[in-house]
């Protein structure tokens, strides 16, 4: 029953996000994460960012500390899942850049 629960959730919530990206006017603005869904007792967070061809569709479970990213083809509606993520260890983790400086290089600078 709770698979059947989250299911039907994030399947609603990628027809919303879908929905909210065709009415966007300015194709290069991100809207912001619907929280007045998650205020409504809601359990994701989802966000719509278009992109060319695409349409991105982030959901966020809080709950579960996951994150999931999808790709909606603006042509044909296909929904495809790019990356499903657990966040719990990253949320963890004090720091973590890939591009220079580094963290640990600024820290090092300031020492001296």
């Amino acid at each position: 029953m709770r698979t059947s629960l989250v299911g039907a959730l994030l399947g609603a919530s990628l027809v919303i996000g879908v929905l909210a990206g065709r009415s966007s006017s300015a194709p290069g603005e991100n809207p912001p994460i619907d929280m007045s869904a998650h205020a409504a007792g809601s359990e994701l967070f989802t966000t719509v960012t278009p992109t060319e061809g695409a349409l991105t569709v982030t959901v966020i479970d809080p709950r579960q500390r996951a994150l999931a990213v999808y790709h909606v083809d603006r042509t044909n509606g296909e929904i495809s899942l790019k990356s499903v993520r657990n966040i719990t260890w990253d949320l963890q983790m004090m720091e973590n850049n890939t591009g220079k400086p580094l963290p640990q290089d600024i820290r090092n600078a300031l020492k001296h």
